[in-house]
């Protein structure tokens, strides 16, 4: 019995360790925008040196893993929550590095070339949001909340489309800027990229909690 209950705490502390590494993504995401608003090169930097931490963390939860895996042969509910944690760290990961990659947009441009425009930011804030939720839901199994924030990836795909529209009709009138307003559409890919990564984790929280995959595409 009390090789049960030490393993159970185990594993509350790799759930704990992944909330951990899904803080430090959050906060990438929000240096990374500020970096961009305020042109400081400064934090731009210290998000992509950060971006090691994020790194080096998945590869501790990783190791934590697979050693559980390996000597405690977990069944059931136990082992769908190791193969759901295996895979949200590898999205978390993915995020953390388009955090890192937005970073590189204020290093690699002159202070005062980009100028964000308005709909990146809301952008920003329906990802931050379904990012918080999603973690939310990953901490207390919440399957409705999972499948809430899910759907909400529809909304930053129609955004991007339009933002993709805005900024190609920008460069068509006005060639000059072509490399910022690039720039600017790279930062938005990014963003709905990053969406997509969170929808994964999401409907990894939905097969943790019930043991089912379900068919997204219905």
């Amino acid at each position: 019995m009390k090789t049960r209950v030490h393993f159970h705490e185990k594993l509350n502390d790799l759930k704990m360790d992944v909330l951990a590494m899904g803080g430090l993504v959050e906060e990438a995401i929000g240096k990374a925008i500020h970096s961009l608003v305020r042109n400081d090169r400064s934090l731009a930097a210290k998000v992509i040196k950060d971006d090691e931490h994020i790194n080096e963390k998945e590869l501790v939860i990783e190791d934590q893993c697979i050693m559980l895996l390996a000597t405690e042969q977990p069944v059931a509910g136990d082992l769908r929550l190791i193969i759901s944690i295996l895979k949200t760290i590898r999205d978390l990961e993915r995020i953390g590095d388009y955090a890192a990659h937005m970073a590189k947009a204020t290093v690699n441009f002159e202070a005062g070339s980009l100028t964000l425009h308005e709909d990146i930011f809301r952008i920003t804030e329906v990802c931050v949001s379904m990012l918080k939720d999603t973690l939310k839901a990953f901490s207390s199994g919440d399957v409705d909340l999972a499948i809430a924030v899910k759907e909400q990836d529809d909304i930053v795909d129609s955004m991007y489309l339009q933002l993709f529209n805005e900024f190609l009709s920008d460069m068509k009138s006005d060639p000059f800027h072509i490399k910022q307003v690039s720039a600017l559409l790279l930062v938005a890919k990014y963003l709905e990229r990053l969406a997509d990564h969170i929808t994964n984790i999401c409907e990894e929280i939905v097969f943790m909690c019930t043991g089912k995959r379900k068919d997204w595409a219905k």
